[in-house]
């Protein structure tokens, strides 16, 4: 009878330790915030002809952009996937573009055929 009254209570004990206590959920610090995207630069526009396409990067003959301080002649511009999605991807094709300066380069925002 003693090994029954010493077995509850010890389960009882192990129960009460193991009780609600503080969530998992619940961080120990507080959370940090967020950082603010990186603001993107403005976005200039220019027309022009496809060259040349090697993977994300195409090279444009076109018209230059003043503001953008880009004289006209022949640019590789950095795309990623979601411009070459919708772009004309043909050689010779004649386009029209949006851009952005990226560090010593630039970057296509839109590629639209014209």
């Amino acid at each position: 009878m003693k090994i029954k009254i010493i077995f509850a209570i010890s389960v009882a004990g192990v129960l009460a330790a193991c009780g609600p206590g503080q969530s998992a959920k619940t961080p120990s610090k507080p959370a940090e915030t967020a950082q603010a995207p990186v603001l993107a630069g403005p976005e200039y526009d220019s027309t022009g002809v496809i060259a040349t396409l090697e993977g994300q990067l195409v090279t444009l003959d076109h018209e230059g952009a003043s503001g953008a301080g880009l004289p006209a002649g022949r640019t590789a511009f950095q795309a990623y996937a979601d411009v070459l999605a919708e772009a004309p991807l043909t050689s010779g094709t004649r386009v029209t573009f949006k851009f952005r300066k990226v560090g010593a380069g630039y970057e296509l925002v839109e590629l639209t055929a014209r």
